[in-house]
């Protein structure tokens, strides 16, 4: 189904809704499938990382980290809390 039939069957059953908030409430629906369902999985996402830094902010839009990898090796998941507390 594209975009247009969607509108228009929207509008059929909620025709006071425009077409921009139609689209909004698909495209927050998409997302929500998708992060539901995990169908879509992006695999290239990057971080710089800096020498002595700990903490490092999320990209926008990344729901979850399977794996992370440090000059091709594997980084094992933290288990629990860090021994040391660094935040500031």
């Amino acid at each position: 189904m594209q975009l247009k039939e969607m509108i228009e069957l929207v509008q059929l059953h909620h025709p006071h809704l425009g077409e921009t908030e139609i689209v909004k409430l698909i495209n927050r629906a998409k997302d929500d499938f998708c992060e539901i369902t995990e169908i879509y999985k992006k695999t290239d996402d990057t971080i710089d990382t800096v020498v002595d830094q700990r903490w490092y902010s999320i990209p926008s839009g990344l729901t979850r980290i399977e794996e992370v990898y440090f000059d091709d090796v594997k980084i094992s998941r933290l288990q629990g809390n860090p021994k040391i507390n660094d935040e500031s």
